[in-house]
């Protein structure tokens, strides 16, 4: 099964909330040209799971209109969740509903790519980041990282 975990595009600086922060039109640009980097891979995803912040929500409505996918709000993927609470979620999702794509923040995004990977190494989850990871059970140590694609 392939899973594939984003960060969000480049946001705009904290001016009241974290959570209203939007992209600025150069995050929404890199988010493209990831998304135009990884096409055939992407192709593959059949939904997509974001956090409710507005730029994970900007990030993942990119990527669903290029590739008309459906894009589920998750709470579980706010940047402090326990990294163990989206594994959770992940269990629950049937074989046949994979390739997921997960839109979310750091820490949250490299803790989840590396714990799954089993990684030693802290990989970089700059904005824009995309991991593509395969596994046959979602679990820490069980994944491998197929690739990492930074923004162009």
């Amino acid at each position: 099964m392939l899973l594939f975990v984003m960060r969000h595009g480049r946001a705009e600086p904290i001016s009241k909330s974290d959570e209203t922060r939007a992209l600025t039109e150069d995050g929404r640009e890199q988010v493209a040209a990831v998304c135009k980097e990884r096409a055939s891979e992407l192709a593959q995803v059949k939904t997509i799971w974001a956090s409710p912040f507005v730029r994970t929500r900007q990030t993942a409505k990119i990527v669903a209109d290029i590739f008309d996918l459906p894009v589920e709000i998750n709470e579980v993927l706010t940047g402090d969740t326990p990294a163990q609470a989206v594994l959770d979620a992940l269990a629950e999702v049937d074989e046949k509903d994979f390739p997921v794509l997960l839109v979310s923040h750091q820490p949250l995004v490299g803790t989840l790519v590396n714990r799954l990977c089993g990684s030693a190494e802290e990989l970089p989850m700059g904005t824009s980041t995309l991991a593509c990871l395969s596994a046959d059970v979602w679990a820490w140590d069980c994944a491998e990282l197929e690739w990492l694609q930074h923004k162009p």
